[in-house]
């Protein structure tokens, strides 16, 4: 079975990552959730919804027909943008390099072969799949909006990638825009005028000082990342009517999204502020029994202890923390979240199916 698992594997995932994928592709998404769904066909007795909403199609399987399983295992198929080769998958040195190789088409492979083995058993387990498409920009029509449809569980586990470490708490998001106001004039003649830029500038500076960057991934405090700049209409030779500053957030527990808003806004003295969404965070107890079962199966499967860890960016499991269900991520091991050189292990996904499979019995 190992090495027709394994081919299976990577067979599935060069299959996935070919579909481009994007938030601007909306017939790309839709093109892997039928791919999804053709590999499912001929599974038997499955519970199976699909439904879309804002263009953002989804699919949820159930083993055992109900909509509130002990287990459900989350996937996203759809990924950051990319340019046209790396939607080509290499296979070398036991990887698979591609976009979404490893976020996260990689574990999307591993829930369907596991669908397929895990329905081929005498007795069947309380297991759910949650296939979605709009992680990446922010998931509130894929995994948030199945929530609210009733498809809830006893815990979740997202399977983003973690190099089989444990991810039981990350930040929540939040995206605002500051506008500042100026009056326009000659660029020759700018005391006629009141420039924004240098408003600007200033409130730029007291943010970094309000927020400082943190000194590495161990620094665990909120950040306020200004990523986005505009003024004016494009004239070089005026003095620009706005400015315009987008940042984004990432805020710890401890922190107040409403007082962030505050803090920022003080720096910018005049300025309107516009909050386009705000995400909670992740947060589940380690020492929670499922957490430690989890653990002690990737133990058994590495021989080694799995790192616990916090992280800095978002994952649909928050949905289910903030409804009062356990969730955590556990992935294959892999990098280039993102990058140029995004990577999956192959052997990675093996250690993946067979923790899974131990875990779930």
């Amino acid at each position: 079975m190992a090495d027709s698992l394994r081919d299976e594997l990577v067979a599935l995932t060069c299959d996935l990552v070919r579909y481009e994928s994007i938030a601007a592709r909306p017939d790309q998404l839709i093109a892997t959730i039928d791919y999804v769904e053709q590999y499912l066909n001929d599974i038997p007795d499955l519970l199976i919804e699909r439904s879309i909403a804002d263009g953002k199609p989804a699919l949820v399987v159930s083993l055992r027909g109900t909509r509130t399983p002990k287990l459900m295992l989350n996937g996203h198929l759809d990924v950051v943008f990319g340019r046209p080769h790396q939607f080509e998958p290499e296979v070398r040195d036991d990887r698979i390099y591609a976009r979404g190789s490893q976020d996260m088409k990689g574990s999307v492979a591993v829930m369907l072969r596991l669908i397929r083995d895990l329905a081929a058993l005498p007795e069947r387990p309380d297991v759910g799949f949650q296939f979605v498409t709009d992680e990446e920009i922010g998931g509130e029509h894929g995994t948030g909006r199945l929530l609210q449809e009733g498809w809830r569980c006893g815990f979740m586990l997202c399977l983003e990638p973690t190099d089989l470490g444990i991810l039981y708490e990350h930040k929540g998001g939040m995206w605002i825009e500051l506008t500042l106001p100026g009056r326009p004039s000659h660029g020759s003649r700018p005391w006629d005028g009141h420039n924004p830029v240098y408003d600007l500038a200033d409130g730029l500076a007291q943010v970094r000082q309000r927020f400082p960057i943190p000194a590495g991934s161990h620094d665990w405090r909120t950040t306020v990342t200004p990523t986005v700049l505009s003024t004016g209409a494009g004239s070089r030779n005026q003095v620009p009517a706005a400015a315009e500053v987008q940042f984004d957030i990432r805020f710890v527990a401890e922190d107040d999204p409403e007082a962030i808003q505050a803090a920022v806004l003080a720096c910018f003295p005049g300025a309107t502020l516009s909050v386009s969404t705000v995400g909670p965070g992740l947060r589940t107890d380690p020492e929670h029994t499922e957490v430690c079962a989890v653990a002690d199966v990737i133990g058994e499967r590495t021989g080694e202890t799995p790192r616990f860890y916090r992280e800095h960016f978002a994952t649909d499991a928050r949905y289910y923390t903030n409804a009062g269900i356990p969730a955590i991520c556990v992935g294959p091991v892999g990098a280039g979240l993102h990058s140029d050189e995004e990577w999956v292990s192959i052997e990675g996904l093996v250690d993946l199916y067979a923790i899974l499979r131990m875990y779930i019995g």
